[in-house]
Parts: structure tokens; C-alpha cells; sequence
């Protein structure tokens, strides 16, 4: 086994679930004999957002203010680790990289844990935790004062959205327009989309399935304050003083020019969102660049693997994979010849998509849940594990350990 206390450079780019994971394992292994280590954490925001509790703090203020974790304190004070606040502009080659600050930041392993992009406030756009704030603020402000909000996109997220609007301004016409036949993602059991939509209506919300809402060109990729009227592909008129986009999604791979020039070939997709290609061992697709991981949604995996808990999982089976390979020696063989080191690295773990679960609350009361293959639809249980595990925090609480050093004030 090779000296582990050697140094060791680690980056992780995206802080969010797939990376706070990754970033905090390598942290924490930094005390057990890899004394050589260094992290180095690059968020192009000051703080974590808890973005899978947005339905809940689009409602509630003093939950929002809970839901922004400082990443000044994601590091023990004193350690070699960093947090560096900026944007990743580009990564020229198998061990450098250059942020839009100017930075220019060497690694032996890289991690791009960069997520994609949702349409705001649901991916809070903001730089820090103050203006993030005051983004969701603005549009909790249009729930108050509206008379009917119109929620676009059916997904888990869309679903959660309408409840808690619902659920909170019940005097106020909620509807929901899908594009597919039944709500939810279709790899889970019908039970599910049909409960959804039993427990939609008994907020009040109106779901509309197979139907499309027209966007006009300006609309954007950021919910609407002010009265508007959509169409639908039916020709349908959808009046709203509110709307929330929960589709659309896409993917930065722009930093990966410089790599895909030299290769002559693309690492992303580029039809779609744009995903970044990715191995089973969630290795960038391409055997020059073997020490570069990319777990999280801006893989090409399937839909299905794109939920924070399971970003988390796939940041902990790329953390895993480059363990085995520092306890090999990999970065030094690959130093001296990628050809060799890449002939003779040990077998990764791949990543295996064995949790066909999904829990979604439909205001803090209901909620509709799947877990081992079995559908808790309209039932009564459903509405009790929800209430019991997630609709009181989003399982906030289990994303605060990665955070658990304190701060000057300044870094609030």
C-alpha cells in the first residue's frame, strides 16, 4: 500500500448534496493517517441551500432562514482544507483548473459535484444567503397578495410545490399543469401519481394532466409575480397572478472545452439539458481523465438517480472510488505514466441505483410514499410517514452535520 500520508490535493467544485458529501468524507479521512490531504471546496455561493426543503420555505420565512448553511463553516478552523467562493471557468487538464476569479487551483483527483440548474427560486440564483433570501421572499410576498397561483411541472417537486401553497392559502385557486399522463416520474407505481392527485384535490388544487403550458419568449427560467394569462397545447387559458416553474433543467458543461479540444470529442450531451457523460464508476467518460469523478445531476445517468438523497449516495461511491485509488498509488503512478497507472488501478466500485424509493409531502399534513416497491398512495399510512420523517424539516437536520464548525459573525 502506498504511503498514505503523502500529499494530496482534492478538489471538490459544487458544494451542494453530491459534494458537501464527498468533501466532508475526505475532510473527516484527513484525520485517520492521511495526514497529507487537502480539500479544497469551490461554491460559487457563500452558503448551502437546502433546496429539497424549497417547498416548505417558499411558505415559511423562518424555515427559509434555517435552510442556508455557511460554508465558512463546513471546515475545522486551522486545517489545511478551504473554502474558496467562486465559479469553476475551466479545467485545462488532467491535474489543473482556473476559476472565474482568476484562480488557478492544481488536484490529483477532482470531483465535479456542479448539479444543474432548476428554475429559481427553486435553485435559489442568489450569491449568498441574504439576496437568497430576499429572492424567495419576493415570491412568497406574490403568494400572499394573489388570488391563483399556477404551478407548471407535475414532478416530485411540482407536487410538493402545489401542496404547500395550497395547504397554506387555502382561499386561494391552486392549479398544477403536467405534460404526462399522471403525475410523478413514471418509474414509480401508478398508486403514487394517484394519490398525488386525490391529495391535491383535497387541498383544493386543480390538476390538469397531458397538457403543456405555452411560455412566451421572455418568460425566463424564474417564477412569475403579476397576472398573466397562459395557454396550454388544448388551447386552454390559464389566468394566474403567480407562476412557478418546476420544469426545465439544465446543465453547465461549458468548463469542459478545454478538455473535449484536446480529446477532438465531446464529455457531454449535447442534445438536452446537457449532461456530462460519466462511466458506471461515475468517472468522466474517458480514459485520459480517470481521476476525475462526477457524481450528482450533472451526470448522464437516468432521471431516477437525480434526488438529493441519492446526489448524496453517488458523492459517497465517488469518495469511495478515490480511496481505493490514493490507497493504491494511483495519483503517483499516474504522474509518471497514465498508460501504466491506468493498465494497473484497482477495481471501482460502480454505481448501483438499488433504492426505488420516493417520499413526497403534499402540505404538512399528506403525502404520498413509495418505498421497496410498494406504493402508499392514498392511504392514510402514507400521510403518517410523511409527517413523521420528512414534511416537518425536509430532513434538514441530517444536512447540518456537514456544517459543524463555528464561524465569525460575519460569515452568518
Amino acid at each position: 500500500m502506498a504511503d498514505k500520508s503523502r500529499d494530496i490535493s482534492i478538489v471538490v467544485v459544487g458544494g451542494s448534496y453530491a459534494g458537501a458529501v464527498a468533501a466532508r468524507k475526505f475532510a473527516d479521512l484527513s484525520k485517520k493517517g492521511y495526514a497529507g490531504l487537502k480539500v479544497t471546496l469551490v461554491d460559487e455561493k457563500s452558503h448551502y441551500f437546502h433546496a429539497v426543503g424549497f417547498p416548505k420555505a417558499l411558505v415559511d420565512a423562518k424555515y427559509a432562514e434555517k435552510a442556508f448553511l455557511p460554508f465558512a463553516s463546513f471546515f475545522e478552523p486551522g486545517s489545511a482544507h478551504q473554502f474558496i467562493n467562486s465559479r469553476l471557468k475551466s479545467i485545462t487538464d488532467a491535474h489543473n483548473l482556473v476559476l472565474e476569479d482568476g484562480q488557478e487551483l492544481y488536484f490529483d483527483y477532482l470531483i465535479l459535484a456542479t448539479g444543474g440548474k432548476a428554475p429559481g427560486p427553486i435553485n435559489v440564483r442568489s450569491a449568498n444567503k441574504e439576496e437568497g433570501l430576499a429572492e424567495i421572499e419576493q415570491l412568497r410576498s406574490g403568494l400572499e397578495a394573489a388570488n391563483s397561483v399556477l404551478v407548471i411541472g407535475g414532478g416530485a417537486v411540482g407536487v410538493e410545490v402545489a401542496g404547500f401553497v395550497a395547504a397554506t392559502f387555502p382561499q386561494k385557486k391552486v392549479t398544477l399543469v403536467h405534460s404526462g399522463k399522471r403525475l410523478m416520474p413514471t418509474n414509480f407505481r401508478e398508486g403514487v401519481s394517484n394519490g398525488a392527485v386525490a391529495k391535491l384535490g383535497q387541498l383544493g388544487v386543480d390538476v390538469v394532466l397531458n397538457e403543456r403550458v405555452k411560455l412566451p419568449a421572455d418568460f425566463g427560467r424564474s417564477a412569475r409575480v403579476g397576472h398573466q394569462v397562459l395557454r396550454g397545447t388544448s388551447g386552454t387559458e390559464y389566468p394566474s397572478d403567480v407562476q412557478i416553474l418546476a420544469v426545465g433543467f439544465k446543465v453547465n458543461s461549458a468548463f469542459l472545452e478545454p478538455l473535449e479540444t484536446k480529446l477532438g470529442s465531446l464529455l457531454h450531451i449535447e442534445d438536452g439539458p446537457g449532461f456530462i457523460r460519466v462511466r458506471p464508476t461515475l468517472q468522466l467518460d474517458s480514459d485520459s481523465f480517470p481521476n476525475i469523478f462526477v457524481p450528482g445531476d450533472a451526470n448522464d445517468l437516468p432521471m431516477t438517480a437525480k434526488y438529493g438523497f441519492k446526489a448524496e449516495m453517488q458523492g459517497g461511491t465517488a469518495a469511495a472510488n478515490i480511496k481505493k485509488l490514493i490507497d493504491a498509488g494511483f495519483d503517483q503512478a499516474f504522474a509518471a505514466s497514465q498508460d501504466e497507472a491506468v493498465a494497473n488501478a484497482p477495481a471501482l466500485s460502480k454505481w448501483s441505483d438499488m433504492v426505488d424509493a420516493i417520499m413526497v409531502p403534499i402540505g404538512p399534513e399528506l403525502g404520498v410514499v413509495q418505498m421497496l416497491k410498494v406504493a402508499l398512495g392514498a392511504s392514510g399510512l402514507a400521510n403518517f410517514l410523511v409527517r413523521q420523517i420528512k414534511s416537518k424539516d425536509f430532513m434538514l437536520w441530517m444536512r447540518k452535520g456537514y456544517f459543524p464548525y463555528k464561524q465569525s459573525a460575519s460569515g452568518q
